[in-house]
């Protein structure tokens, strides 16, 4: 018998609500206000769809349900999924999932977190709050490899440098970010500054995923398109090195070298060839750490290509490397939980179109812990 070919999987159209201080119970609204723009953007309506999945953090933002009768009864599947952080490509991998199992053909995926109540969705937990926790990861990095605030409040100013020109960013500064500024916010846990953490924010967004027949479904398809090319999820294997302490919020950061390279394996990719990367860079200190973990740089020469402008604007061009967390990431754009992996895919289709990126790595943590990684590439036709 003929082998099949595998199923293509395109990111056809996405549509966003600022990320923001928005008021508690508007997330049903603003959800459906991210399908709709998502869907208008293919020319297509909520008819058009075979299933929804919806990506939510927060125990008390709206039902996947409840945001799907406001965009019309259809009768069709509708799935909600929580995964901490990593619930926006959660809902994105189970999307994958039900296209390749030929149970759909046009998917609307949803991600979204905005409260019904002010209360502190990590103090049932019993954590510690997350920046003291990866301040650790800082201390620790600080002693082994000699790193210096400076290094991690670089890093910081080149996301919220990259936000200035995002118009749904949370941090849009009317000025270039300088070092100075970052180092001199105010002290959240040391060496951490509040600007070199993500802010408590929240959104909605969404997008239209398509096999390459459902795209024959869509009148307003605008080429490029980003392809998944894969999708793997994976949780901690073991308790080692680097494990926060309590509650295990983000487990070893090993798991995101070992879920990217499962990844790009599964995708027939070489991480050379990577040309943007956008990651769980929550707290400055984050990306340091995937830069080695991705095999990008090595142990006591990542400082010095920070201080070179590596990583950044350009990076492709001057260093060979690839640009991390265009859009801002979660320390400019910001951490709405539940849209932040859609944000993401937004961004990555937005750099094929306007930039000529070839490949590219979303990536997110999700308490627990768990990592998600999808490797995305341009589709020209």
């Amino acid at each position: 018998m003929p082998v099949s070919q595998p199923v293509e999987i395109f990111v056809a159209g996405t549509g966003c609500v600022p990320v923001g201080k928005h008021p508690l119970g508007s997330g049903r609204a603003l959800a459906a206000e991210a399908a709709v723009a998502a869907l208008e953007d293919v020319g297509a309506t909520f008819r058009d769809v075979d299933a929804t999945f919806a990506g939510v953090a927060l125990p008390s933002s709206p039902w996947a349900v409840h945001v799907a009768k406001d965009l019309g009864l259809t009768g069709k599947p509708v799935f909600q999924l929580f995964n901490a952080s990593a619930s926006g490509l959660a809902a994105v991998h189970a999307a994958i999932s039900a296209i390749r199992a030929g149970e759909a053909n046009v998917v609307l995926v949803l991600g979204y977190d905005v409260p019904a109540n002010d209360e502190d969705p990590l103090a049932a937990q019993g954590f510690l709050p997350p920046p003291a926790l990866f301040a650790l990861w800082a201390q620790r990095r600080m002693v082994e490899r000699g790193t210096q605030p400076e290094h991690f409040a670089l890093v910081a100013a080149k996301n919220w440098n990259y936000a200035r020109s995002q118009p749904h960013a949370a941090r849009r500064a009317d000025h270039e970010v300088t070092v100075d500024e970052i180092l001199g916010s105010k002290m959240i846990a040391e060496p951490m500054t509040a600007m070199m953490c993500t802010p408590w924010v929240f959104g909605a967004a969404a997008l239209v995923l398509a096999s390459r027949e459902g795209l024959k479904r869509l009148p307003g398809l605008r080429w490029p398109l980003s392809r998944i090319d894969s999708s793997e999820a994976q949780s901690e294997v073991y308790a080692g090195p680097g494990h926060v302490i309590e509650g295990q919020v983000v487990g070893p950061p090993e798991i995101t070298r070992t879920t990217i390279t499962a990844a790009l394996r599964k995708a027939g990719r070489d991480i050379k060839d990577v040309d943007i990367v956008q990651v769980h860079d929550a707290f400055a200190v984050e990306e340091l750490v995937y830069y080695e973990l991705l095999g990008f740089s090595k142990p006591g020469e990542t400082e010095a290509l920070v201080e070179a402008g590596a990583f950044g604007p350009g990076s492709r061009a001057a260093f060979g490397l690839p640009e991390f967390s265009t859009d801002g990431g979660l320390i400019g754009r910001g951490h709405p939980a539940g849209p932040s992996g859609i944000f993401q895919h937004i961004e990555s289709l937005r750099r094929f179109r306007e930039h000529g990126d070839q490949l590219g790595i979303c990536h997110l943590l999700g308490a627990g812990s768990t990592c998600i990684t999808q490797i995305v590439s341009r589709a020209d036709g």
